[in-house]
């Protein structure tokens, strides 16, 4: 093979092959749209640009003497199609990295510049900032990503790499000495980085001069551009890069750069950007910012360890990278002067963005009800106008009392500083957001001079609109001082108004208590002043989050037309409802048990009927969220449902009510489920079905004949259960195809619309989502056993697209009661999918020790190809069967073959091929044709192969494989650990069996333990 062919292989195809050449792109322009639009195209796009500047570089060969390519049209026309190419792959560095080589990228770069008539450095001025703001938008990107490209490249030779493998060999010594491809390239790139780091000052002040300068949007040429010739042509179109992107990815690059090159203090800064940055990213953004945000974190806290700072060293404070929930929490324990944190606190969220206005809210609250431990009103004030104005900028509705407070000069000033501290951080949306808030404050001041004072700070000039603030200034010249709340009638005289005042502040704070009390008796009381003091008036609406369903407050108004009497029996069911949906059970059965046993009387039934519902419902709820109680076998079941009789009969109670239509939502669902994972099959069996009654309780009662047929050997077990497979079947069905032509011709589409909207199909007893959340009810085992065996023998033969079997846990007789085939409708695959995989997560969260279900996890990931978290799952299969890989039996889960040979598959996707060889050794016959080939994957090896073969490895064989490679790579160091592995002494194949075993058991448990370590975190 000629040098010539070496370094210009040929890209000329077989005729036979379906594969396009690189010259029908030239003799057909949209056949590159068109061919890279595919989802696998091959070539792929990088693979067309590197033979597009292989023939536009190609040398010609005048009469024996070597030319330079010309500049013809052809070689134009293959470099127009290179940069197209680009534009079609998104200009995506990281994709160019990893597939083109850096001749290609650089000359890709070279000629985007070219084409854009610019380069680096720019041409001489004075002013840079002036040179870049007349650049047009696809020229300054062009100059982005050569800078941007020539950082990482820079970034990258600063890291060590491991010697070159297999070269060509040389020619003859009788011939003068050539170099050969192999060592071409290594100079070729020695070159280019060479002139990459002889620019690197100009790239850095471009860079940097780009974060000064550059504060809009911009726009990658894209395939059109280059299609209709419009490249720094008019206005600028292609792909949108917001501004947030461009900075956050340049100053990572930069951070990056300044890292390689020591200056920790500098990349430090960059990196606290990137941060900044990234938090203001809109959620529809180009794929120009790709930052890894684990790589990131490690570089902040590589930067602050140079900097001899604490590794949790906060970027903008030298202290620590407290949350600022924990800070605030922290603040509220403490009194006095450290509250007045909590303000800075809160406006620091203005641009960390990390907490949610309900916890602030609760933070107000909590600051009102211990206003007297506390250091006062000041404080108060503080936080109030400071949630205030983060509620502002967030564009939220503002509480309506917030502006009925008088205020006085010296607070208003306050309120303008803290808007003066956020300014800076905020963006034009946000800006305007907070100039109608001061606009909004202007209206609502009830003092003249107020207002003038506002109008006279230059941040409220400046945010507040031309129009609004010309607005205010006449109205100030023509209005007098207005009300401070809008009444029907003014007091007459000053001795009214003093009168008045007082009865509206008591109002206030007895409302103020009304919201915040929990107590029955203090509710009642506070009610009863109120109703003094405002007669008339009802305060069941004083908050709109204390709504009630119709029927409830329909009931309330015909056990009682007081007025009093209603707030308090509609305030203390409002109240009971958020206590159960806070998980403070205790409080809403105190409010409940209150309200029924102290206010209603036998003359209310129907109250005393929804209230005892609420309280059964948060009795169930209670129950089946505590841990302690065991549903696993048959005789405690029988001891819990004799402790809990008053429970069960209540729940039989209401489901053998006719009438279910008054029922709180899920009460029939919380009864059945209770009675199902206390087995009362006795009820369940003796259930009459009709069309009335609750799905659950007809897929219960399935389910309970199922588990009775088990329990008792003398039932046929096949009858329920085949009732059962045919429910969960029309369960699952798509959508029935109905008779006539219309329906033939709609079949096809109603097909891929059905997996996606799990509707109720006609003859199913529960629709999928309901099917869902029954099953998170279910805390016993043996019932969660039946439905996964279920769900996983109709996922094997509904997804026929699956190749990898799902085990089924439960026993030989649950899985040998349902079909091994498919009769009916066809089944909607997707959707036995997810509520396979959401059942078995479920399962996992309430036993996380059960091997059947882990294997079922573990065994659901692989199928569907998600690799890491199918090992993981397997490593944790075999942490709790062998304490840790302490005692690995010889019947653990590593026995079977089928899971060993699942491991060994994740590790070669992953490209951990050393795992995967090590593995091999615990097939009961060595796998050496998977352990070789995974061993000469050594380009690839992404794990610590020395490690493995001194530390894991047992089999000499493979670690004489090992070292042949490594002999063969040229990659003498790792063969002289592998040749010094297999010399150990403990590996002598002329030791004792008890020896060897005892080595083997050995280097086994550590392998674990290290893939535990590595995988698991522990």
């Amino acid at each position: 093979m000629s040098m010539n062919n070496l370094l210009y292989p040929s890209t000329y195809f077989k005729a036979d092959n379906n594969v396009p050449a690189w010259y029908e792109f030239l003799l057909k322009s949209e056949l590159l749209a068109e061919h890279l639009s595919n989802p696998d195209p091959e070539p792929s796009g990088c693979s067309l640009i590197k033979q597009f500047f292989d023939q536009a570089n190609k040398p010609v060969n005048d009469q024996g003497q070597i030319l330079p390519p010309p500049d013809n049209k052809k070689n134009r026309s293959l470099k127009f199609l290179a940069l197209q190419s680009a534009a079609l792959l998104q200009w995506d560095l990281d994709i160019f990295e990893k597939r083109l080589p850096i001749v290609a990228r650089h000359q890709l770069f070279m000629e985007f510049m070219k084409a854009c008539k610019t380069g680096i450095p720019l041409a001489q001025q004075t002013d840079l900032g002036n040179a870049i703001e007349k650049l047009h938008d696809h020229a300054l990107m062009s100059l982005v990503l050569y800078c941007r490209w020539s950082a990482r490249t820079v970034v990258k030779s600063t890291f060590p790499s491991k010697p070159g493998g297999r070269v060509t060999p040389t020619v003859p010594q009788s011939v003068p000495y050539q170099a050969n491809a192999q060592q071409r390239c290594d100079e070729l790139r020695d070159q280019i980085v060479g002139m990459l780091k002889d620019q690197i000052y100009d790239i850095v002040q471009f860079l940097e001069a780009i974060l000064h300068h550059v504060k809009r949007v911009v726009y990658l040429p894209n395939h059109t551009v280059f299609e209709t010739q419009q490249l720094c042509e008019g206005n600028a179109a292609g792909i949108l890069v917001t501004c947030e992107e461009m900075h956050a990815q340049i100053c990572y690059d930069l951070g990056c750069l300044h890292f390689a090159h020591t200056f920790y203090e500098k990349a430090r800064e960059m990196f606290g950007h990137v941060g900044e940055w990234l938090k203001r990213l809109p959620e529809k953004s180009s794929q120009f910012c790709n930052i890894d945000e684990t790589t990131l974190a490690g570089y902040q806290t590589a930067c602050a360890m140079m900097n001899k700072q604490a590794p949790n060293s906060n970027l903008e404070d030298s202290g620590d990278n407290e949350s600022l929930f924990l800070k605030i929490r922290s603040c509220l324990t403490k009194k006095g002067s450290v509250l007045r944190e909590l303000r800075e606190l809160i406006l620091e969220d203005v641009y960390r963005k990390e907490l949610s206005t309900a916890f602030l809210d609760e933070v107000e609250l909590e600051l009102i009800r211990n206003q007297g431990n506390f250091c006062g009103s000041d404080t108060i004030f503080d936080v109030k106008w400071c949630n205030a104005i983060r509620r502002a900028i967030r564009g939220l509705d503002q509480p309506t009392g917030l502006w009925t407070y008088d205020m006085n000069i010296a607070q208003l000033q306050r309120i303008v500083g803290f808007v003066q501290q956020v300014a800076g951080y905020v963006n034009q949306t946000e800006s305007k957001c907070l100039g109608r808030f001061l606009y909004s404050m202007a209206n609502n001041f009830s003092d003249r001079t107020l207002r003038e004072q506002l109008l006279n700070f230059e941040i409220t000039r400046r945010l507040i609109g031309v129009d609004h603030r010309n607005e205010l200034l006449v109205r100030l010249q023509t209005e007098n001082q207005r009300p401070l709340v809008l009444e029907n009638e003014s007091p007459a005289s000053p001795e009214m108004m003093s009168e008045s005042t007082p009865s509206k502040t008591q109002i206030s704070e007895l409302e103020q208590t009304l919201l915040c009390t929990f107590e029955p008796y203090l509710i009642k009381d506070t009610l009863n002043q109120l109703h003094k003091v405002a007669d008339g008036k009802n305060f069941f609406n004083l908050c709109h989050q204390w709504e009630l369903p119709v029927v409830y407050a329909t009931a309330i108004s015909s056990a009682t037309s007081e007025a009093m009497r209603y707030d308090f029996i509609y305030i203390m069911i409002a109240k009971s409802f958020h206590c159960f949906l806070d998980g403070d059970f205790s409080a809403a059965k105190q409010l409940l048990s209150f309200l029924n046993s102290t206010l209603l009387s036998n003359e209310e039934p129907k109250m005393k009927k929804i209230i005892g519902n609420e309280l059964l419902k948060i009795e169930l709820t209670e129950l089946l969220a505590d841990e302690s109680l065991n549903y696993g076998d048959p005789e405690e079941c029988g001891e819990l449902r004799t402790q809990l009789s008053d429970v069960v009969s209540r729940c039989r109670q209401i489901l053998s009510s006719s009438d279910q239509s008054n029922l709180p939502a899920g009460l029939p669902n919380l009864c059945t489920a209770m009675l199902l994972n206390l087995e009362d099959l006795t009820f369940f069996m003796g259930v009459i079905r009709t069309t009335s009654t609750a799905p659950s309780l007809k897929l219960s009662c399935m389910l309970a004949l199922v588990r009775t047929g088990l329990v008792d050997r003398s039932m046929d077990t096949r009858k329920p259960a085949s009732e059962l497979w045919s429910a969960a079947m029309v369960i699952f069905s798509t959508a029935s195809t109905a008779s006539g032509s219309a329906s033939a011709r709609n079949s096809s589409k109603k097909q891929q619309v059905e997996p996606l909207r799990n509707l109720l199909p006609a003859n199913a007893i529960i629709s999928r989502p309901a099917l869902i959340e029954f099953a998170k009810l279910i805390k016993n085992p043996c019932i969660l056993n039946i439905i996964v065996s279920l769900l996983v023998h109709l996922h094997r033969l509904c997804r026929t697209d699956i190749v990898s079997d799902i085990t089924s846990p439960g026993t030989g007789s649950i899985n040998a009661m349902w079909p091994t085939n498919l009769d009916g409708a066809p089944l909607s695959g997707p959707c036995v999918t997810l509520a396979l995989r959401e059942v078995v997560a479920y399962c996992i969260t309430l036993a996380p020790r059960n091997k059947s279900w882990i294997r079922t996890q573990a065994d659901i990931h692989y199928a569907f190809n998600n690799y890491c978290a199918a090992l993981r799952v397997y490593l944790i299969l075999g942490t709790y069967d062998t304490n840790y890989f302490n005692d690995i039996s010889s019947d653990g889960p590593y026995d079977d073959e089928q899971v060993v040979q699942r491991m060994i598959k994740c590790c070669m996707q992953m490209k951990c091929f050393t795992q995967a060889a090590v593995l091999c050794q615990l097939l009961k016959d060595v796998d050496y044709s998977t352990a070789f080939k995974a061993l000469q994957e050594n380009r690839d090896r992404t794990d610590a192969a020395e490690v493995h073969y001194l530390e894991h490895i047992w089999d000499v064989q493979l670690l004489e494989h090992a070292a042949f490679e490594h002999r063969e790579s040229g990659e003498s160091l790792k063969k002289v650990v592998a040749v010094s592995a297999s010399t150990r002494p403990e590996l002598n194949q002329n030791n004792e069996p008890r020896v060897g075993a005892r080595a083997k058991a050995c280097r086994k448990t550590r392998f674990f333990q290290t893939m535990a370590r590595h995988y698991l975190c522990l």
